[in-house]
């Protein structure tokens, strides 16, 4: 039986072979497709599974975790800070407007609450596993998480003001 070998181990090279399966070497006329090649021996490859890329510490650097109990506490009293705790400083915003404007709805506004308890504890347990980055939360961030919703009011009670007194003055 004929077929090309390495010319480098000797191993034949596997019918569309561009490297050697064996020694890695590129092999200098890679089989082509319209080739009828029959190998001797016939290898098995088993490839790895597929694994997420998991976000490595330098050994020199000290490690860093998040604890998922105290993100679920934030999110708890304050909807959106467990996930500004985690690092995901929009993320938070988006839990936090969505309850705001769920409460609305009555329903809606609790099922998000619950909602960012959850994903900020799970968020954390990713950041630990080494799922997910390790990003700490600036104090700016916090600030301005903290004082949004007293802005949003102030600039809602702005526009209301200016709606009722100003465009649509009482008679």
């Amino acid at each position: 039986m004929t077929g090309k070998c390495c010319s480098n181990c000797g191993e034949p090279l596997k019918k569309y072979a561009v490297v050697c399966s064996n020694c890695g070497k590129p092999a200098a006329y890679p089989n082509k497709p319209e080739e009828n090649v029959s190998i001797e021996k016939v290898e098995q490859v088993y490839e790895a599974p597929y694994e997420t890329p998991k976000y490595e510490v330098s050994r020199n650097e000290p490690v860093q975790s998040k604890e998922p109990f105290l993100a679920l506490i934030f999110s708890f009293v304050f909807v959106g800070l467990g996930q500004v705790y985690n690092g995901r400083f929009w993320r938070g915003v988006f839990f936090m407007l969505s309850t705001f404007i769920g409460f609305v709805l009555i329903i809606p506004g609790l099922v998000a609450w619950v909602w960012s308890m959850y994903d900020a504890h799970k968020e954390a347990e990713a950041i630990n596993n080494g799922d997910k980055p390790y990003k700490e939360a600036t104090v700016w961030e916090i600030i301005m998480f903290l004082l949004s919703p007293i802005i949003i009011i102030s600039l809602m009670g702005f526009v209301i003001f200016v709606i009722r007194f100003l465009i649509i003055p009482v008679w």
